[in-house]
């Protein structure tokens, strides 16, 4: 990348030089999709899950990769068309040729290349005949796949949405063709973390144990630290150990607030960056949400603002019902608190994870502890 370029992506893939560790995830990735284990990746939002699969895919030549993002599918026809124009993409340039082969494999779909007028490639428009079942056209569909040379993985992204489809045998549908299908092997992942972990969980559901979970947490200190120390380094620049420290710190090692703190102090274009900066930065980044963060608070029951407020003081609570937590915030009766706690887990705004409670939203955990 140009030394100019900012290195902490806020979105996107730009390859493996802007991509920080993840080597064992990458491993585990590699070794279960080579023995036909399907994998379901599950962690907090804005760890990086869709990045960590563009990485994995952006380093094989193994297996054609299909990466499809069904986050503005809103029923089944739109998730066939998604992954019908993927697969077609990445089993061959969009030919005439090609579409009469894929045309004769998927008799359900309808297809039409034309050329982009702003770029001037081909564009492949894809639709379900009219009257045709998806069913039958995702049957169609992984058959097609189940012929390729090479082996397929197909990641669907936000897999979370098919729950909101109006047709409600999605999961049977697919789980259908999960479990006949030897060439083509699945990586899903959302960003619902309890959502997923219901379809996949959940024993009276199609997917129950149907899948390999892989669970994502922070990158290690040590692997961020040396990530952001080079960036800076190869750019002629100089970043206090100090402020490296302190900064993956303040974020929690969480992927997203790390990646946009060290966006903002790059941007700076300071030839050494060193803890005043830091300071400044973290006190411009509330400063700019707090608007956001008043308007949140006002949605929210007073008592379900007072335990979020409550939880961000303390960074991470093992019991927020425990009457020495409810009693030193001063919080209402223990059945409301428990009733707010269902609520603040329910809107993602507080998660669980390794028996304590925090803040989704590390710099909303900030802005609330200083409030």
């Amino acid at each position: 990348m140009n030394e100019e370029d900012n290195p902490f992506l806020l979105q996107g893939y730009a390859g493996a030089d802007t991509f920080c560790d993840r080597a064992d995830e990458v491993a585990a990735l590699r070794e279960a999709m080579a023995n036909q284990r399907n994998v379901t990746i599950i962690s907090l939002r804005r760890l990086g899950k869709t990045a960590l699969i563009r990485h994995f895919f952006a380093n094989q030549r193994r297996f054609t990769p299909i990466f499809t993002d069904l986050y503005r599918t809103t029923n089944q026809e739109e998730m066939v068309q998604r992954i019908v124009q993927e697969a077609v993409r990445q089993v061959g340039k969009p030919t005439g040729n090609l579409l009469k082969e894929v045309a004769r494999a998927m008799r359900s779909m309808e297809f039409n290349l034309s050329m982009d007028p702003i770029t001037g490639l081909p564009e492949l428009g894809v639709s379900v005949r009219p009257g045709r079942k998806q069913a039958i056209a995702l049957d169609e569909l992984f058959s097609f796949l189940e012929q390729q040379r090479k082996p397929v993985v197909v990641a669907l992204d936000e897999f979370q949405q098919i729950t909101e489809y109006p047709e409600k045998n999605t999961e049977a549908l697919l789980r259908e063709q999960v479990q006949r299908l030897r060439n083509v092997q699945f990586i899903f992942s959302g960003s619902d973390r309890r959502m997923l972990q219901a379809i996949f969980a959940d024993g009276k559901r199609p997917f129950f144990q149907a899948t390999e979970p892989l669970y994502l947490g922070p990158i290690p200190d040590e692997a961020y630290s040396a990530f952001i120390t080079r960036h800076f380094k190869a750019a002629g620049r100089r970043i206090d150990p100090a402020v490296v420290q302190e900064g993956l710190s303040w974020c929690r090692s969480h992927t997203y607030y790390v990646q946009y703190l060290f966006n903002r102090l790059w941007s700076t274009g300071f030839r050494k960056v060193a803890t005043l900066d830091l300071e400044r930065t973290k006190a411009s980044i509330l400063k700019e949400r707090a608007p956001e963060y008043m308007t949140l608070q006002r949605l929210l029951s007073p008592n379900q603002a007072a335990l979020l407020t409550a939880i961000a003081k303390e960074g991470r609570v093992q019991m927020p019902t425990a009457m020495d937590f409810v009693q030193r915030h001063r919080l209402s009766a223990l059945s409301t608190v428990r009733q707010s706690l269902g609520v603040l887990v329910e809107k993602e705004l507080v998660y669980q994870a390794e028996g304590t409670y925090g803040v989704t939203d590390v710099f909303l955990g900030h802005w609330l502890a200083e409030v």
